[in-house]
Order: C-alpha cells, then structure tokens, then sequence
C-alpha cells in the first residue's frame, strides 16, 4: 500500500480577505470530507497537459504530416472538442487559468510577464480542492508555469528544456561572447554539437550571454536523457501502485516547446526536404491595425519569420517541431499503456489538454501568445472513467461546439462527484459528454496581454487590442483569417454583440499606445504603468515608467484633461 502525508490544505475564497482558518471552516462546512472506506472507490484522475502544441494533432486534422497515434487513440476513448481555446495564448497565464479557473481579469495573470505566485500567492488550485476532498495529488514535469511542489503531495521529475545539455555546459564564456559574428558559437564537446544547431543570428535579446531557446536540430542521445521520457517514467511507475485514497496524478510534458529538440528517430520522421510549410499569405498584415502588425511580426516568444526564412530554415523548423509532438506523443502512449495495465483502468478521468497553440510563419509570426487562431485553438480531449460515466456519454465522439480550457476545472469536479466552487469562471462540459450537441450558448475568450482580448464564436472571432484597434474575421468562409472584415457596415451589429462579450476588467480605467510604448492605468489610483520600447509593449515583463518619465507625464496629463477619454486608446491617431 502507497504510504501517503497528511496535509490538509486550506481553501482560499477569490477576491476577498477570509482567514486562513475561517475559509477551512467554510469548506468543511459546505463539502464535508468522508475519509470512510467509500473514499477509495472515488474516480481517479489522470491529468495531462503538453506545452506549446498547437493543433497540428490527427485527430484535429492538423499538419497533414503529423504523426500522434497515441493522442488520436486517447481521443477515440473519450469526447474530442474541435473547437477548443486557451485563455491565455502563454504559458504562465494558460496554467494560471486552468489551474485556478479564474479569469486573468480575476487571478492577474494576463501573461508571462506575471505569476501565479505574485499575483495571487494563496489561490485556491484544483489540486489543493482534491486534496481537500479526500484525495492524494501527485504530479511531474511542467504543470504550472513556476513551481508546482506546493500544490502536490508528492512530486516527480522536473522539466528542463536544456536536456540532453547539462547546466554546466550552458554556460557561455566571455571570448565566446566577444568573438563577433552573427550569433554566438557555444561548442559542447561530449555531445560533438556546437549551438545554435540551426546557425541563426538571435533575434530576441541580442547580446545576450545566454543560449538562445529559438533552435533546433539533432541532438543523437538515448530518450532516456529527456526530461519529458523521465516524467513519463515515473507515471508509469506512479499509475502501478495502489493507494488507499482517490489520487489525482498530473503529467506535465515540455515539448514541443522550444528548443525544438527531439531524439534522433523522430526527426528522422520528418526529412525537411519533403516537409509541408503551413500555408500563408504574403499580405495577410495589410488590412490590420499597427499594433496587430508589431505584434506579429515583434520576436517576442521566439524569432522572427524574416529571420528563418532568409537563412533557410523554415522547412526545418517545422519539421523539428513535428519530430517534437511525435515524442511527446510517444511518451504519452508509455503512460497510457501504463493506466490500461493498471487496477485504475477502470476508475480513471483522463483529461489532455495543449496550455496554448503555436505559430510557424503565420501572419509571420513564429511562437504564441497573439489573438489568431493558431495561437488559441488546442486540442482538449475529457474520457469519464468507464465505471462512472456520464448518462449518455459515447466513446469516440467529437463536439464543435465554443469550449475554453477554463471548463475543465468545473468539470473534472462535476465528473468526480465533487463539491464545487461557486467564484469559477468556466463551465462544466458535462451537458456535452451526455451530448455534444447539446445546447452551448457559451463563447471562449481569450486574452493577449491586459486589455487585449479575442473572442471566439462558433463562427466569428473577434478581436479587440489594448488601443482599441479590432478585427473581425470568419471562420466559415476564411478559415486561414486572412481577410479581416472589421470595417465591413454588414457586421456592424455583430460586432457590438461580440464586443459585449468581453467582460469590463475592472482593475484598470485605461489602456494606452503611445509610440512604442503601452501604459495601463489602475482604477484603485495606483501609479501608471508603462511597457516598452517596442517588444515589451506586448510582453509587460518590467514597468519602465520612472526610466521614460517624459511619456509617463505626457499620457497622465492627457488623460487628466480628458476624463471622458475611451478606455482603449491610441494617442498616435490623435
């Protein structure tokens, strides 16, 4: 038997002051937790999540090329939304989302540029909520986007994106720095590689003594140097025991994230030469806003298009991306085999679900974190336990309708039976495991970014940026959105249905674009904040208003002279 701790964790009511003792009391209260012998026969729950993978899966009918036969096997058990989106197109403010089932206007994650544990340091995670209802929490690999050991009783291996590099030989030395050239040559002489494997000058923080992670290529070392193969190892070994309580076991895979390194065999899948390119327009930016251009064509999660297409490498980052999902697919087949072998097969959830999608060249952007459909839509996958399914639920069944990752936090606990939060965001899929036709008046938003956020509709997408900019696009006669239809008078009135579809954000009274520049403004009376020059308008990693105080001044005054001034606002068309 599974020797386990006893940790009773505390819940953590959003947005308000409860004590730490009050709010245990109040769970208690309101979902007593039976530890009798009923306990054990509670479902399990395998929860999976995979960075940066787009929809390029087969069973969403993604890159033409791709090979997921684990993923397509997981999605022939269970119900597969075709039309599902991330709530934030990055990492930190996805797994914030998902994990608190907040909002980013309501857990203050809009992106990588904040974290969960700044921003709402005692929130109240789905595992903390299993735990606190009878269940034993274990995970592995990347879950949160930050450390996850405080919301698991037990913790396996960590990511590193770096492996098969050890931390020592990462380290880039000042000749090294200084020896001129396009980029940085970095030799590894026990794996015989020399970085970057592609040979691209950085476009992101150049000058940097650091290795850049927009790379690809062969490294030829055994899988069992990857991170992602000893987390699915672990798994394995996890899903073999038994366990006197109910457990929930999370499995966090890092690829495809970049670099795009895979071992040796599953690049061999892919030769370059024969690769597909994602399909493009060359004008596709025209017809947008400035601030849409910059932040396609802005290096700010990777590289920029420019870049990998003047040095050739187009084809073969794609494929090194391809060769990535392969692995990681590979990796969940092990885990999978794992639960079909296991005293669990029966009395388990398994959930997937992508934390955001990826670019390759689309609109000429390559990475995440946009408001196009590349960069929103992921594979989610929920299979009930077979012993508990939902009344109606078919295997092997697909639904079209809106659905948002913010969903499945309701979910899972309405599938296990669960007490649940009255503050979640999301809703519970379960009308449509009983039916995926089932009536769905709910749309996904999505959010770039504070104040810029895209809706999408079953149909339509809508975009609204941080300076007011939109776009309009539709999906059932232009699927690629290279046509935006925003100044189109036909659609005026769908606009401002979809508009009103975004909820106020009440934490702040203004966004601004001046020059290079995005300022937000608290509504509590808290100092202006500004982000920039150019690529950290978008990423909002550091407020440098005390260094560009002229501009700071600038937008306070012109917003103390215009109290009626639009919450969204773009001072350079003025």
């Amino acid at each position: 038997m599974q020797t386990m701790r006893c940790k009773r964790p505390l819940l953590f009511l959003k947005r308000s002051c409860v004590s730490p003792l009050v709010a245990a009391t109040l769970l208690i209260a309101v979902s007593p937790i039976d530890l009798s012998a009923a306990e054990s026969e509670k479902p399990n729950i395998l929860y999976i999540t995979i960075d940066d993978m787009n929809d390029w899966v087969g069973c969403l009918d993604g890159h033409p090329q791709v090979k997921t036969p684990n993923i397509d096997r997981l999605a022939k058990r269970g119900l597969l939304f075709t039309n599902a989106h991330c709530v934030v197109p990055a990492c930190s403010g996805s797994r914030a989302a998902n994990w608190t089932g907040l909002l980013p206007i309501h857990n203050g994650v809009y992106g990588n540029g904040q974290k969960l544990e700044s921003t709402m340091p005692d929130a109240q995670l789905l595992p903390l909520d299993l735990q606190a209802q009878g269940y034993y929490t274990m995970g592995t690999g990347k879950l949160l986007h930050g450390k996850s050991n405080r919301m698991l009783d037990e913790s396996g291996p960590v990511f590193n994106k770096w492996r098969p590099i050890l931390d020592e030989e990462l380290k880039i030395t000042k000749a090294e720095l200084n020896a001129g050239g396009p980029y940085v040559k970095h030799e590894i002489p026990r794996l015989g590689i020399t970085m970057p494997l592609n040979e691209m000058p950085r476009d992101r923080n150049r000058g940097s003594s650091t290795i850049d992670s927009f790379d690809w290529g062969v490294i030829d070392r055994p899988e069992s140097e990857w991170t992602d193969t000893q987390c699915a190892d672990w798994a394995v070994e996890k899903l073999g025991q038994t366990y006197d309580k109910p457990f929930m076991l999370g499995v966090g895979f890092y690829r495809p994230h970049q670099p795009l390194w895979a071992p040796k065999k599953y690049h061999d899948m892919y030769p370059p030469e024969s690769i597909i390119l994602p399909e493009v327009l060359e004008s596709d930016l025209d017809d947008l806003s400035q601030t849409a251009q910059d932040l396609g064509r802005y290096a700010l999660t990777s590289g920029a298009h420019d870049t990998t297409v003047e040095n050739g490498q187009w084809r073969s980052a794609v494929s090194a991306y391809l060769a990535c999902i392969s692995f990681v697919d590979a990796q969940l087949g092990k885990v999978l085999d794992a639960l079909d072998a296991s005293p669990h097969a029966d009395n388990t959830m398994v959930v997937l679900w992508a934390d955001h999608g990826w670019q390759l060249g689309e609109k000429e952007h390559w990475g995440k974190f946009t408001a196009w459909e590349r960069s929103t839509r992921v594979p989610l996958i929920l299979t009930p336990p077979k012993n508990a399914r939902p009344k109606g639920f078919k295997p092997n069944t697909r639904s079209h309708k809106t659905v948002s990752l913010l969903d499945v936090y309701p979910t899972v606990i309405d599938v296990l039976g669960l007490s649940k939060r009255t503050d979640l965001d999301g809703h519970s899929l379960v009308p449509l495991l009983s039916d995926p036709k089932a009536e769905w008046k709910h749309l996904s938003m999505s959010t770039v970014g504070r104040g810029t956020h895209t809706v999408r509709h079953s149909r339509w997408r809508y975009t609204r940026y941080f300076d007011g900019s939109q776009e309009l696009y539709d999906h059932k006669n232009d699927p690629n959105e290279w046509t935006n239809l925003i100044g189109d008078p036909e659609h005026a009135n769908l606009v401002r249905w979809l508009s009103k579809r975004i909820p106020e954000d009440k934490n702040y009274s203004n966004f601004v674009r001046y020059g290079d520049f995005k300022a937000v403004i608290p509504s509590d009376g808290s100092p202006l904040m500004l982000y920039g020059p150019k690529v950290d308008m978008f990423a909002e990693s550091k407020d440098v208003s005390k260094n560009y105080p002229k501009i700071a001044s600038h937008i306070k005054t012109y917003l103390s002279r215009n109290p009626n001034a639009p919450k969204h606002l773009n001072l350079d068309t003025l």
